[in-house]
């Protein structure tokens, strides 16, 4: 005769030998999409603006996840004594790191990044300098954002980044891009 806890047993068992351990982000893949106002700093003039971003990343930890992000966006920009007023382009292609903090349904996540950042003197991607001098730079970004997991593979947050061109300081010293963002999670 068997005893009555013997089944209990194996059962809980056999769901210690099936599980597998937690692995956040790792072998994940992820594509966010982020409507964002943004401000660039550009000569002696501020221009505010919007646009959109999109992201990839792949897990490459648990907390790491490689990514590669784009932007474009339109900024109004007053006359100076040397330029037009009107509208310029910025844009940008971007490599680097997000470090996940994973809390149940909050994640909030720190980025590193390095790329090229752009900007065109119209609206266009023209090489017309109406507004200000066309220009591609080297460029560092900062990020920040926090997204709430509505299920395990969509999430709504926010994030703010910070670029600043390393080869052209003194021109375009700061492009600040600030959105919600929708976020898409597969695989793993």
């Amino acid at each position: 005769m068997i005893p009555t806890a013997v089944p209990r047993v194996v059962l809980a068992l056999l769901c210690l030998l099936a599980a597998r351990p937690a692995r956040a982000d790792y072998k994940e893949w992820t594509i966010a999409v982020t409507p964002a106002y943004s401000v660039a700093y550009v000569d002696s003039r501020s221009g505010n603006g919007g646009g959109g971003g999109l992201e990839v990343g792949f897990g490459v930890t648990e907390s790491l996840t490689l990514h590669l992000s784009g932007f474009v966006s339109w900024h109004a920009l007053d006359g100076s004594m040397t330029q037009k007023e009107g509208v310029m382009t910025a844009y940008a292609s971007m490599l680097g790191l997000t470090y996940t903090i994973d809390v149940i349904r909050l994640v909030p996540y720190f980025e590193l990044q390095l790329g090229a950042v752009g900007v065109r003197g119209t609206a266009g991607f023209g090489d017309d300098a109406k507004v200000v001098k066309s220009s591609d730079d080297f460029a560092l970004g900062l990020g920040f954002g926090m997204d709430y997991l509505f299920t395990r593979h969509v999430a709504l947050g926010f994030v703010v980044r910070y670029h600043a061109l390393l080869t052209d300081i003194t021109r375009i010293p700061v492009y600040l891009y600030v959105g919600p963002r929708v976020t898409f999670r597969f695989g793993g």
